[in-house]
């Protein structure tokens, strides 16, 4: 996938996944939540989420 492919998926899941939310389909929101996080892994090599801070 080119980077403007790969963008433009991450874009369409938000997306998706925001429909579901505001239907109150919240499981499916939450598996595309997964799909998005998975992506982002596979080619980020991050997890998805983000770094929790260091203590102050």
């Amino acid at each position: 996938m080119s980077e403007k492919q790969v963008s433009k998926e991450i874009k369409r899941l938000e997306k998706l996944m925001m429909d579901h939310a505001r239907n109150l389909e919240f499981e499916k929101a939450a598996q595309v939540r997964d799909q998005l996080a998975k992506l982002k892994a596979q080619l980020f090599g991050a997890s998805g989420e983000e770094a929790p801070l260091p203590p102050v």
